[in-house]
């Protein structure tokens, strides 16, 4: 048997490389063939991915944004794949009870089992977790403009992500009101214009949130959270209710489901995808693919 691990050497404020290097050990002691990869650019674990060879296991240590990266890479291939989270949020490993501990993680690659994950796109990308427009989007542009300083950086890397999100966060505030968007699920236009949306394949948002409650990636659909209101005492409220895992009224935003959607705006808009900046666009189309990749998660009995 083989395994092909490829890892983030920055990601989060953990030890990838020495994880990873744990993780090929537990491995080879149950009698695998290991080759371990760090990864060297944004893309690159796609691109190692897609070169993998004849493996019977891909390991993930890294962040969300690796995962995806590594998912995209299987262009649909059912290779089995181990998640070792080292991330900031590590929404996935929280939606699917991935340990966040290194070694239950590493020991689950061989005591879990694989099972089937949809896997969202969003044009010719794909998404794990969720597409955030407006606020989120604002957001996280904030947060990399920061981390392209020094300071930035050294926060980022020192256990403090979370200012750098207040920091971001305040000013996108301001930003709200003039960027709107129309919203159309499967086919049908929802009334309205939103000056955010959330649209997940995952219920977890961030660090335990939940925007989208009972969303579920096994179902073979996506969730929104069509935000109403951008007032700052607004924008409070839905994030005080997305932390208790509860829905706001819907005077504050519109729940519901769908397996496709359509975003669109006269003027460009901020959007993310699991937490990672994208560039401005006016209009972005969002789909499902049921079962598309195959996770290790904890049986019953783990």
């Amino acid at each position: 048997m083989r395994a092909l691990i490829i890892v983030n050497p920055v990601a989060g404020e953990q030890r990838p490389l020495s994880i990873a290097t744990e993780a090929a050990e537990h491995l080879r002691r149950a009698h695998w063939h290991v080759d371990l990869t760090p990864t060297a650019h944004a893309g690159h674990a796609t691109e190692l991915a897609r070169l993998r060879g004849d493996v019977d296991l891909l390991v993930v240590v890294g962040g969300d944004g690796t995962l995806r990266e590594t998912v995209a890479g299987l262009d649909g291939d059912q290779t089995p794949v181990g998640f070792v989270p080292t991330g900031k949020a590590n929404v996935m490993a929280r939606e699917l009870g991935i340990p966040r501990r290194p070694d239950a993680a590493i020991a689950l690659l061989t005591s879990g089992a694989a099972a089937p994950i949809d896997v969202g796109t969003v044009d010719d990308r794909i998404f794990l977790a969720m597409v955030g427009i407006g606020y989120d989007g604002w957001v996280t542009a904030g947060v990399d403009a920061f981390r392209a300083r020094g300071w930035g950086r050294w926060l980022y890397r020192h256990r403090g992500s979370t200012v750098l999100y207040v920091l971001a966060g305040i000013p996108a505030l301001l930003r709200l009101w003039p960027s709107r968007v129309a919203l159309e699920a499967d086919g049908e236009t929802i009334a309205g214009s939103y000056p955010s949306v959330i649209i997940s394949n995952a219920a977890t948002y961030a660090i335990g949130w939940q925007m989208t409650p009972g969303a579920d990636v096994h179902d073979g659909q996506l969730d929104h959270q069509a935000n109403r209101r951008s007032a700052p005492w607004f924008v409070a409220w839905t994030t005080v209710a997305s932390m208790l895992k509860k829905r706001v009224p819907t005077v504050v935003a519109q729940y519901g489901r769908a397996r496709s959607y359509r975003v669109s705006a006269s003027s460009p808009f901020r959007w993310q995808v699991d937490g990672d900046s994208m560039p401005p666009a006016t209009e972005l189309e969002i789909g499902i693919l049921p079962g598309r990749v195959r996770l290790i998660v904890p049986t019953e009995t783990d």
